[in-house]
């Protein structure tokens, strides 16, 4: 339960530190003393977005304090998964710096702000009078039928499953879209794997390629070439004949001159290399001969790669090879994407099918408990007051979603002689604000809610229905807290703490107070709010049995 706040330069309050009891707390005032800024101030420790406006000086810091006694074991848990110490108390703190930077925190533990909403929601519950929208809300009359089935893990299970199949079911969409695009240019992608297929590329051919075609395109001089040693050697005129009559001469002659017959050996060793040359030249010159067939054919080759080179963009065989092994991955995994979709599309179709089942589980039990609810609610509606009331939910399913397959919605009717309706057609603003009290009586009595607040959710009754609403409120007080903002006396005078929020119109700047009322205050206060600001005997009389009546 919450059991004190402090609030310091926020809005209208300049400093403020408040005790709050166990039990049914009332919070009254005139119209526009500010009565709603202690549910912002609340609202803003518990995670509401702030905003710079909000600081009643903007040259200083802006504090909101919340504390928090007899925190149950589920909010125990979660700040033990969020790695913040455990105290007997709970602080929560927002700080609204200069400037309009905003600071969490939880026991001193820097926190982000979806940390501080989400313990917030565990801690408090807060209805205003706009929240009477959320009667027509399809997803809001949903949980209050799962709060009255009381199966929360269950519910909880199924989203996670459900998410997790959201997932599959996205990839596995992905894929196939993946497929359709795969598909669209695997023909091409085939027709050019093919065709580097048929070209038997080779690592390293264009260097010898080239050259093979050049000394084909220039054979005819390669061979006269080779002819033109020959004969410039062994031939008619060749060199040869004479220098071997020389080697001769030198030889016969270095037997009688060492010199000469230096000379004379490497004279001899010349001629085996001229020799050797002209063997070679020779032998080469006869195996070459020109054939037209075989340059063409290397140049059909040239100009094959040289195609294939300008259509991929590549200067080297290399790269066409690369390009050729990415094609057949490319193809190969599209066999593999059809296994992958394959495989997920029954992976998929086996989690649906549990989904389904645990959806079916889920919507047996809804179905079940709402003329349970039904009833109850209607019970309540006579208490407040509307002895002919009735609601029924009306149930149909729908697609597979992250709430089940259920929707249901509320029929209201006041008047026995008219068929329940939509609530937003047949329901007057008291009569919503009715129904509205009666499902959150219901829901608090099925959920572990410490706090819950009204805010004016009480606008539109008055008179014996008044008393009633405090009655409820007074009830629910026994097993939690409640804190209402009323404008009502019957429903103040049922609280067992009174607060009066008043606004300083002579302060310079104009402030807001808020003060706990004792017995004798809370007399007069509440006999303000029966006759106005001059107070008679009998408004007095009134308020005094208003307070007997807790």
């Amino acid at each position: 339960m919450l059991a004190r706040i402090t609030i310091q330069n926020f809005l209208l309050i300049d400093k403020l530190e408040l005790d709050l009891r166990k039990g049914f707390t009332a919070i009254t005032g005139e119209t526009g003393s500010g009565k709603s800024i202690l549910i912002g101030a609340l609202g803003l420790a518990m995670g509401d977005r702030a905003e710079a406006s909000a600081t009643r000086d903007a040259t200083k810091r802006c504090v909101i304090e919340l504390e928090v006694e007899a925190v149950d074991r589920s909010s125990r848990l979660w700040l033990s998964e969020q790695g913040i110490d455990d105290a007997a108390s709970l602080i929560l703190r927002r700080q609204i710096e200069p400037g309009g930077r905003s600071r969490a925190f939880v026991n001193d533990t820097p926190v982000r702000l979806e940390q501080l909403r989400e313990l917030g929601e565990r801690l408090v519950h807060v209805h205003s009078q706009h929240h009477t929208l959320l009667l027509n809300d399809a997803a809001f009359q949903l949980s209050l039928v799962d709060h009255m089935v009381g199966e929360p893990d269950r519910l909880e299970r199924f989203r996670t499953d459900h998410q997790a199949w959201k997932r599959m079911h996205a990839d596995l969409e992905a894929l196939r879209a993946q497929q359709a695009t795969a598909l669209a240019e695997a023909d091409f992608a085939r027709f050019q794997l093919d065709e580097l297929d048929t070209a038997r590329l080779v690592d390293g051919e264009l260097p010898r390629l080239e050259q093979e075609l050049l000394r084909a395109e220039n054979a005819q001089e390669i061979i006269a070439a080779y002819q033109a040693v020959e004969l410039g050697l062994s031939g008619d005129d060749g060199v040869l004949a004479p220098l071997g009559h020389l080697r001769n001469l030198l030889a016969k002659q270095g037997r009688l001159d060492v010199a000469l017959g230096a000379l004379a050996e490497r004279l001899s060793s010349v001629l085996l290399e001229l020799k050797d040359i002209e063997a070679e030249a020779s032998g080469a010159g006869g195996r070459m001969h020109i054939d037209p067939q075989e340059t063409e054919r290397l140049r059909e080759r040239m100009d094959l790669l040289n195609r294939l080179f300008q259509k991929h963009r590549q200067k080297e065989v290399e790269g066409l090879i690369t390009l050729r092994e990415e094609l057949r991955l490319r193809t190969d995994a599209m066999g593999t994407l059809s296994e992958r979709i394959d495989a997920l599309t029954i992976q998929e179709s086996s989690a649906h099918a549990a989904l389904q089942k645990q959806a079916d589980t889920i919507s047996a039990h809804r179905v079940k408990v709402l003329p349970k609810l039904a009833a109850q609610v209607t019970g309540q509606l006579h208490e407040l007051g509307m002895p002919h009331a009735v609601v029924v939910f009306e149930h149909e399913h729908k697609p597979i979603g992250a709430d089940g397959i259920d929707k249901v919605r509320a029929l209201f009717s006041a008047n026995k002689d008219r068929p329940p309706g939509p609530l937003d057609k047949v329901a007057s603003g008291g009569e919503l604000s009715r129904v509205m009290l009666a499902l959150i009586a219901l829901a608090a009595e099925s959920r572990q809610l410490p706090t819950v607040i009204f805010d004016e959710i009480d606008t539109g009754v008055s008179g014996e229905t008044a008393d009633r609403v405090g009655t409820l409120m007074m009830r629910m007080a026994k097993d939690r807290q409640i804190i209402a903002i009323t404008h009502l006396p019957q429903i103040a005078g049922k609280a067992h703490q009174h607060l009066l929020v008043a606004k300083d119109h002579e302060a310079e700047p104009v402030s807001t107070t808020i003060t706990e009322l004792d017995a004798e205050a809370r007399v007069d206060a509440l006999a303000r709010m029966l006759s106005g600001q001059r107070t008679t005997k009998a408004a007095i009389e009134n308020a005094r049995e208003l307070l007997k009546g807790r």
